[in-house]
């Protein structure tokens, strides 16, 4: 789920995440949609999902000045 900060819009994203860091529990990636990019933090449960939250950007406002979005989902590990 992204929350747009502008709109206060709260929409569905499937995005594509590569790990950069892990290190025990908590894992640092980097994700991409046709839409967004992302960087999220990730944390692996007991049972095989892991819980991201963090940081979007539409590539249309990629560098610009405004706000980042607020990201937040979570992964299923087979």
């Amino acid at each position: 789920m992204n929350l747009d900060p502008n709109s206060l819009k709260l929409e569905p994203e499937n995005v594509h995440l590569m790990r950069i860091l892990e290190k025990g529990k908590l894992s640092l990636n980097l994700g991409a949609s046709r839409r967004i990019g992302v960087l999220t933090l990730g944390y692996k449960t007991k049972i095989p999902v892991v819980i991201h939250s963090g940081l979007s950007k539409k590539w249309e406002t990629l560098f610009k000045t405004e706000l980042p979005g607020i990201f937040f989902g979570f992964e299923v590990r087979f």
